[in-house]
């Protein structure tokens, strides 16, 4: 009987010894941000600087809507990396960046990201649909949306962007890179229609 319980400790040790051992090998979880680009020292303002922004709804595809990041393996093959992932929703991140960039390239002090209050005044409101947000296969990070600019509820712009970076595809902090660096000029292309439709005022 004592023979027995010590085999059944021994085999019980070496079960959780095995567990842990596995549990350890495990590569951890990195995450990832967007980041604005840096503001540009001196520039001069673009608008009045009380002019309100509002900037909102950001749609996703389905397959962006979710913690890890989005690899294409192969045509039509895409691959949802668990080992990296985003450190916030990625609507919430794109939301945060672009804000940043349209209140410092245009020089206003309100940026209003969606949802605002209903009494909210809005001179210019920039929604986005993201279409494409991804790394393929060959290491271009690819970025497509289709964007709008509406005054009082009214749409009086609408743009399609592209943007495509190549990045080392077995780097992630150089495809974030690369991924942020598309988001930057996405900011820039709306920052020039917003200036145009002010310039008209």
């Amino acid at each position: 009987m004592r023979l027995f319980m010590a085999n059944k400790q021994c085999g019980l040790a070496i079960s959780l010894a095995l567990l842990l051992s596995g549990c350890g090998g495990n590569s951890p979880m990195h995450f990832y941000m967007l980041e604005a680009p840096l503001a540009k020292v001196g520039q001069q303002a673009l608008l009045d600087k009380n002019t309100v922004i509002g900037l909102g709804p950001i749609h996703l595809p389905e397959y962006l809507d979710r913690p890890q990041m989005v690899v294409a393996i192969g045509e039509n093959q895409y691959q949802f990396d668990e080992k990296n992932r985003w450190a916030e929703r990625l609507d919430q991140n794109l939301s945060r960046v672009l804000a940043q960039q349209l209140a410092a390239d245009l020089g206003v002090e309100q940026v209003v990201r969606h949802p605002w209050a209903p009494r909210q005044t809005i001179d210019y409101q920039i929604t986005l649909d993201l279409l494409t947000f991804h790394q393929t296969a060959s290491g271009d990070n690819r970025l497509s949306a289709q964007w709008q600019i509406k005054q009082q509820e009214q749409t009086v712009l609408t743009k399609r962007f592209e943007c495509a970076i190549h990045a080392d595809a077995s780097q992630t902090a150089a495809m974030v890179k690369a991924q942020s660096q598309c988001v930057g000029r996405l900011g820039e292309a709306m920052v020039s229609g917003v200036q145009g439709l002010g310039n008209r005022r």
